[in-house]
């Protein structure tokens, strides 16, 4: 289980933001002291086991003040779901759900609905709440907003709903809902502990349990050989984009001039497939899920890792074969460019080369501080497409100029065309390939 922080500090690009909001005008003038927020706390740090920070406020019953605060925390402090209690009452200072509605750009009634339901499995008077819940959309950002009971026990039940004497689910609580609608409205992806609140997505949302690093170096990944030669002496590894598998560039092997060199070794792995969630969650071979269009806003660095671990078992299984770093090289289109970069810079020996196609530096705001110091001299060859409608050349040569500011040692070409290849990019590999190779 990860345990929360609270913090003002800039907000990482995938770092889940929860604001908590207690609405209590005696416990925010010090009348007594507030239990909403520690309820709160304490019942998501045993909830999700996915990383997160909290933003708190203790505010009293002014309406005013209740709509600055959602506001600040959703549109300056980009929390992705902020929970509020106290103030949903029918008396006259109760104005939590009118300030929630008035910043909201849709209307989330089933919440409320299903709150009343738990309620009344106890008292009568859970017709008189006013608890609701709304989305705040604003420009690259959306949160969920809702109003939950003020009493820590009944804000337990609400949120895990009600289970019998053997922990059979009688009742069931409104955050099970909670993590698809954050997925739907593009937040980061919610992990929840299910002895406590088990969270339901379609089958097409869901991500596979995470292997451990055990089971992925056990495992190598589904892959194409090609050796061009008995005995070959080097290796490529070649990465495909997203959707595609490693037949993408097996054509491409016979296309390439290759006299004069070596005995290669192609190796093309498949990806794992996984919900996409720029795709609709459809199922597909990737390397790492796309959140949004806007790759570089929100990054799955779990993802990344994951299959950086993947790709290093590949390299290491060639030098078990005789096939040393320095005769290996990493490829990759697209995602799978992105995979030679995060793999390649991070890899603790220097390597034949990175031949980055159509793609871009993934997790930039890292690699200063993670690559390694051998993968200094590994040289790079980055091309591109001028009109790539996928991923925009300002991201690779944002790239481009990041490697060169780093001292990596690159070659840059950009071509007439699309998210795609082109004849002249494919002599310009041989060529380069001879020369890393020579």
């Amino acid at each position: 289980m990860t345990s929360p922080t609270t913090s003002n500090s800039t907000q990482l690009a995938d770092e889940l933001v929860i604001g908590l909001v207690s609405v209590s005008d005696r416990a925010s003038g010090g009348v007594y002291e507030d239990k909403g927020l520690p309820a709160l706390a304490d019942w998501l740090a045993g909830a999700l086991t996915t990383a997160y920070r909290i933003e708190t406020r203790l505010i009293p019953d002014e309406r005013a003040q209740i709509e600055a605060t959602l506001l600040d925390l959703v549109d300056v402090a980009r929390c992705h779901l902020v929970l509020t209690t106290g103030g949903t009452g029918p008396s006259r200072r109760d104005v939590t759900p009118e300030a929630t509605v008035a910043i909201g750009t849709k209307e989330m009634p089933g919440f409320g609905e299903q709150m009343r339901q738990i309620s009344l499995q106890f008292v009568p008077t859970a017709i008189l709440s006013r608890q609701t819940a709304v989305i705040r959309e604003i420009d690259g950002h959306a949160a969920l907003v809702m109003n939950l009971p003020g009493q820590p026990k009944a804000i337990k039940e609400t949120l895990e709903g009600l289970k019998d004497d053997d922990g059979k689910q009688l009742v069931g609580g409104i955050f099970a809902a909670v993590p698809y609608c954050v997925d739907l409205i593009g937040g980061p992806y919610m992990e929840t502990n299910p002895a406590v609140c088990k969270a339901f997505r379609p089958k097409s949302a869901q991500r596979p349990a995470p292997p451990t690093e055990n089971e992925r170096m056990s495992k190598l990944l589904d892959n194409i050989e090609i050796e061009t030669a008995p005995n070959p002496t080097v290796a490529i590894i070649w990465m495909h984009g997203l959707g595609a598998d490693g037949n993408d560039f097996v054509p491409l092997v016979s296309e390439l001039d290759l006299k004069g060199l070596p005995g290669i070794r192609f190796v093309f792995p498949h990806a794992n497939t996984m919900p996409v969630t720029v795709n609709g969650g459809y199922v597909m071979r990737s390397w790492y899920d796309i959140v949004n269009a806007d790759i570089g806003r929100r990054e799955d660095e779990a993802g990344l890792r994951a299959s950086q671990l993947q790709v290093e078992a590949l390299i290491a299984r060639e030098k078990a074969r005789g096939i040393p770093a320095s005769r290996i090289i990493l490829a990759g289109f697209s995602q799978g460019c992105a995979m030679t970069l995060q793999t390649g810079m991070r890899h603790p020996e220097k390597l034949a080369g990175l031949m980055c196609l159509s793609g871009y530096v993934p997790l930039a705001d890292k690699i200063a501080a993670e690559r390694s110091e051998a993968s200094l001299g590994t040289p790079i060859f980055q091309v591109h497409g001028q009109h790539d409608g996928v991923i925009p050349i300002a991201r690779a040569l944002a790239s481009r100029d990041l490697l060169k500011s780093l001292g990596y040692q690159l070659e840059w070409h950009d071509y007439t065309m699309q998210h795609s290849l082109c004849q002249e990019e494919i002599d310009d590999i041989g060529v380069w390939l001879k020369k890393v190779l020579a």
